[in-house]
């Protein structure tokens, strides 16, 4: 291994450099295929073996592998998840530079450049900072302690979904995404559902054979838009939407088209479900062939859906939380919900109460991308107390 990559450094500002300068971009999310997070799999499970700490991967897909890494506590106490994606975007969108991993200055204040530096390379590194200190202990925890970096969570969560299946839970959870000192209990979910209109296809000179499955959807359309405006508020999440992403129809402009296919993003509050949102979309379109006997359909289709995600404020994890972080802030942090979709919604659906929190920074996703390197020792100060607390 070479020495950008050594495996020796603890604290969680260097451990945020060294991710950083590896290509762990995620190879089915963009029209440019990225690296993937074999390398950066390795090198975290070469970091943990190096300390002694149990490791464990998972790769149910070639190529995606996940890691996890445990300090066995003696027996008796709370059992704590770190969890934290090694998959980043695609580095083509980046400006320059987008594995530098290089310190340099943003408002007077020092931080750390490079692609995924703030989503999530930093968060890693705090985690990765924490757990050095918990080993280092010279009295163990009762509770074990669970580190697990995940594959795939900016496409579609294969890592955080292979780790549940596998059976990994905890008594608690915290994924550090770059929430600028926030602490996060809810976010929304998304679904999405395929509607085909159905015509009659025919030359575009015969009107009355064909029937324009296009025009048709028009009456959909509408019909969803009245919808929208009836769809449920969450009082901490706010209020579930949806949009049409997608509309596809027609084989020429010659030919009056057979199908319309409409596709619907929901996002989602907690009081909706896969088959609450089915249900309305059905009686929609009967509503609407009941009134058009032209219009016909065919049963909407769920292709993906990921669930809301919402911890009550007042659980103990949140207000332990909280209060750890008020200490190293020097102010109580906001507690708020995000727009975004995290795997914390994974794990709280498979038992495991999450929170989400993190350092600070700008570019997600952008042609630059850095991260504030006080927020990234808060965040690992934060980890550690929350450890010692929790795992008690």
């Amino acid at each position: 291994m070479t020495d950008s990559f050594d495996v020796t450094p603890e604290d969680s500002v260097t451990l945020t450099q060294i991710l950083t300068r590896i290509d762990s971009s995620n190879v089915t999310l963009s029209a440019t295929p990225g690296a993937g997070e074999t390398q950066i799999a390795d090198y975290l499970t070469a970091w943990l073996q190096h300390r002694g700490i149990e490791t464990h991967r998972i790769e149910t897909v070639s190529g995606r592998p996940s890691i996890v890494g445990v300090i066995r506590g003696s027996g008796g106490g709370k059992s704590l998840m770190l969890n934290g994606h090694i998959d980043t975007v695609s580095l083509t969108s980046y400006e320059r530079e987008p594995l530098s991993g290089h310190i340099g200055e943003k408002d007077g204040s020092p931080v750390i450049f490079g692609r995924g530096a703030l989503d999530m390379k930093s968060g890693l590194a705090a985690e990765l900072a924490a757990l050095a200190a918990t080993k280092a202990r010279k009295t163990p925890l009762r509770g074990d302690v669970i580190f697990a970096a995940v594959s795939d969570e900016e496409d579609a969560s294969q890592g955080t979904r292979d780790l549940v299946a596998a059976g990994w839970r905890a008594d608690g959870a915290v994924i550090p995404e770059p929430t600028n000192r926030v602490l996060i209990t809810a976010h929304k979910g998304f679904v999405w559902v395929e509607v085909d209109i159905l015509g009659t296809a025919a030359h575009g000179s015969d009107p009355a054979s064909g029937v324009d499955a296009i025009l048709q959807a028009g009456w959909f359309l509408t019909a969803l838009e009245e919808y929208q405006r009836r769809l449920p508020v969450d009082e901490m999440i706010g209020p579930a939407s949806l949009h049409c992403g997608l509309i596809h129809g027609g084989e020429e402009p010659s030919s009056y088209p057979a199908k319309c296919t409409v596709t619907i993003e929901f996002r989602t509050v907690p009081v909706q479900s896969d088959e609450s949102i089915l249900s309305d979309l059905k009686h929609i379109l009967a509503t609407i062939a009941h009134a058009r006997p032209t219009f016909r359909f065919n049963e909407p289709r769920l292709t993906l859906s990921r669930p809301s995600y919402k911890l009550p404020v007042e659980h103990s994890l949140v207000q332990q939380t909280a209060a750890i972080a008020r200490d190293v802030y020097g102010s109580s942090p906001s507690i708020e919900s995000m727009a975004i979709w995290c795997d914390a919604a994974l794990l709280a659906a498979a038992g495991t109460p999450t929170i989400v929190i993190g350092p600070a920074g700008q570019g997600l996703h952008a042609k630059e991308e850095w991260v504030d390197v006080q927020s990234i020792r808060e965040t690992e100060e934060i980890f550690i107390r929350l450890i010692s607390e929790f795992c008690s």
